[in-house]
């Protein structure tokens, strides 16, 4: 049977838990403070340091020796406890720690006070810490299903299971005998259980250090994963991005084969990298023959590039529609314009140049066209006499002639282009303006008006000018100097008032001096025929004739002063002016004629088509027009050949011309005008009998119509008449 001392064994199990907890404090520290380590190495010394207490209770009062050693012991059992959960990655309760320590206190304060019996502390320390290492070896076997084929764990798993199996043993086997009251040698099982505690701490640690190694394997196996995963996705990531380059490749390859314009791409000293294909129909260069080369060779002028670099310097790096000449591989010059920029490597530095070159002589060729058509459409516009302005409805001015300019008060046109024309007038003035385009723009309808400034006279038009769209976008505006044309209106309306004035002066004196002159003719024409008759037969000779002269020329007199009296009435005494149709009033004047036409042995033709014009007249005049129109045609007829009048008609417009024609001796054309004054005669009394009125009535007859009258005729032929009149409905 193996007997050994107490104290010796417990001393070195004390020694051999506290030296791990040393190994478990300094690997903690290398694993950069892991807590798990320092509660493996706490639970360690609080082990050592308890069962040194309760082996040396000499050098202390046992009532302290023996409750700072069980303390300090089942504080160890927690932390172990503890340290397993954190193992296995399970919640840590430190209320039910705590709980666990003052019940395992309370026994130990009972069996010391109390009974003050060694066995029964020795069982209560044994079975009181069964439950936490069963429920600590059943936590890590649970972690070793999450973690198959982990070494370390088994072992840990094993130490707690067998270490709670010894102390269980223990309790009951202490239990079980007599009662112990000091120590004393210890036989067989009991010999090996300190055995057993003093290597279960160096086991435990053995045990963790698998677990972490395996662990640490397992992450560097999990990262190698991780790394070749993410270096397979990197590769086809590439292989993949490679491929896409080369597709981008083809696809701007293809795109700068088909682009209308020339792309281009030099270094620092303008050798050409890259370039389109368009190169070769727009320039005539093959891409073949220019890359490598400088592409000064296109160039149309020694210093282009120059100019160019300079230009995207000035531009940040980038011009946009810069123009410029090139040459075209069969010398000519064309115009040119590019969108360029600087590119730079991948260390920032400029590499180079890049653009895209466009052909534009069409553009310099309606550029051109446009400044030769502005520069006519200007000078036509200074040529004229009127001012004229074109203007965006916001005022901005577009264009304007030199006499608008001197208008404003500036030197020349270009001053005022671009100016905002409202700034020109006073504030109310401008609003008023700007409202009156505005409504022109919206209606899209001219507006005319007149305007006065100062000592002027303006006649002003606003025009709306219609954009691409055929929506208003613009104004013109046209204004005229009307101020002399003003100005004699005025006087032509002061001497027309005065002239109308006079007139009707001169018809009432007309009327008047006629009615008044009748009664002495009358008293002539009567005392003549007195005479004739009481003293006839006394008269012989010249007698008779001076008699007849006489009594001829009294008729003659009577005769004028009615044709006065006719002339002065007919814008006095006039009838109003009614639709009437024209047959029977030309009927009823050829009835008037009709023995004169008859004596003459005249032909007179109308029209017979039934369809008679309709005018607006006063009838008694109408026919006197016609009266006077035949009448004269009788009476100036040609003595050589039967005479022939005809009456025609036919309608112009909002009007009927009718023609009174005769085939008489005709009138020179220098008395065509002279006619149709009063008392104008072209033959005298004695040859063709009249006053001179007849045609002056006619034309006042058809100027109160609201007509013309003339005369066409060729001396020796005949003569016609043509007035107008204005059609009814």
């Amino acid at each position: 049977m193996l007997r050994l001392d107490v104290g010796t064994l417990g001393f070195t199990a004390a020694m051999t838990s506290m030296a791990a907890g040393l190994v478990f404090a300094g690997y903690g520290l290398a694993r950069y403070r892991d807590r798990r380590w320092g509660a493996f190495s706490a639970s360690a010394f609080c082990y050592g340091i308890g069962l040194l207490l309760l082996i040396h209770m000499g050098a202390l009062s046992p009532a302290v020796s023996v409750l700072g050693g069980n303390l300090l012991l089942s504080v160890a059992a927690v932390a172990l406890h503890a340290c397993c959960l954190q193992l296995a990655e399970r919640p840590v309760r430190p209320v039910a720690y705590l709980a666990f320590v003052l019940l395992y206190m309370a026994g130990e304060t009972y069996f010391l006070f109390g009974e003050d019996s060694i066995g029964g502390r020795i069982v209560l320390a044994s079975l009181m810490r069964v439950p936490l290492f069963l429920h600590a070896a059943l936590t890590v076997h649970r972690r070793r299903w999450a973690e198959p084929g982990r070494l370390g764990l088994t072992l840990l798993q094993a130490v707690l299971g067998g270490w709670a199996v010894i102390l269980l043993v223990r309790g009951l086997a202490v239990a079980g005998g007599d009662p112990i009251h000091e120590f004393v040698a210890i036989k067989g099982f009991l010999a090996f259980y300190y055995i057993l505690a003093g290597l279960a701490y160096v086991v435990i640690l053995i045990a963790l250090m698998l677990v972490d190694s395996e662990r640490l394997t397992g992450l560097l196996g999990q990262e190698v994963s991780r790394q070749a995963e993410a270096l397979e996705t990197q590769i086809a990531r590439q292989l993949e991005a490679q491929a896409e380059l080369r597709r981008s490749e083809a696809d701007l390859r293809a795109i700068l084969d088909n682009m209308p314009d020339i792309f281009y791409r030099t270094d620092n000293e303008g050798r050409l990298l890259m370039i389109s294909r368009s190169v070769e129909t727009l320039l005539g260069y093959p891409v073949d023959e220019v890359l490598g080369h400088d592409a000064a060779f296109y160039h149309g002028a020694p210093d282009s590039r120059t100019n160019l670099i300079a230009a995207l310097e000035a531009g940040g790096g980038s011009v946009l529609d810069y123009e410029l000449r090139m040459r075209h591989k069969d010398g000519r010059v064309v115009w040119a314009s590019t969108s360029s920029r600087f590119y730079y490597d991948a260390d920032g530095r400029r590499a180079g140049t890049e653009g895209v070159v466009r052909l534009i002589e069409e553009r310099k060729r309606i550029e051109i066209y446009i400044r030769e058509n502005q520069a006519l459409i200007q000078a036509m516009l200074d040529a004229s006499s009127d001012a004229i302005m074109l203007f965006r409805p916001d005022g901005t001015l577009l264009a304007v002639n030199e006499v608008m300019a001197e208008r404003f008060g500036h030197r020349s046109a270009a001053e005022l282009t671009g100016s905002c024309l409202w700034d020109m007038f006073p504030p109310e003035v401008a609003k008023a303006r700007e409202i009156t385009v505005g409504r022109v723009v919206e209606t899209g309808e001219a507006i005319h008006y007149l305007d006065r400034r100062g000592e002027l006279y303006l006649d002003n038009s606003i025009y709306p000018v219609p954009g691409p769209d055929g929506v208003p976008d613009k104004v013109a505006v046209y204004s005229r100097d009307i101020t002399a044309q003003t100005l004699a209106e005025a006087k032509v309306k002061t001497y027309l008032a005065e002239l109308e004035r006079s007139n009707a002066e001169l018809e009432q004196f007309a009327y008047v001096a006629s009615h008044d002159l009748r009664e002495p003719l009358r008293m002539i024409s009567s005392y003549l025929s007195l005479l004739e008759r009481r003293f006839g037969s006394r008269l012989e000779g010249d007698g008779l004739e001076f008699l007849a002269f006489a009594r001829d020329g009294a008729k003659r007199m009577d005769k004028l002063v009615l044709d006065l009296l006719e002339f002065s009435r007919i814008e006095r005494k006039g009838a109003p002016i009614v639709a009437m149709e024209i047959d029977p009033a030309l009927r009823q004047a050829l009835r008037h004629l009709e023995l004169t036409i008859a004596e003459s042995g005249t032909e007179v033709t109308i029209p017979h088509d039934g369809d008679a014009p309709w005018v607006m007249g006063d009838p008694d005049q109408i026919i006197r027009l016609f009266q006077n129109l035949v009448g004269n045609a009788v009476k100036y007829r040609a003595l050589d050949r039967a005479p022939r009048i005809s009456v025609t008609w036919r309608r112009e417009g909002a009007e009927w011309e009718f023609t009174v024609a005769d085939n008489g001796i005709g009138i020179e054309s220098q008395y065509f005008e002279r006619i149709f004054r009063i008392f104008q005669r072209l033959h005298t009394a004695e040859r063709y009998e009249g006053t001179g009125i007849g045609l002056a009535i006619c034309k006042k007859i058809v100027e109160r119509h609201g007509g013309r009258i003339w005369v066409d005729s060729v001396p020796g032929e005949g003569t016609s008449f043509r007035f107008t009149l204005p059609a009814a409905g």
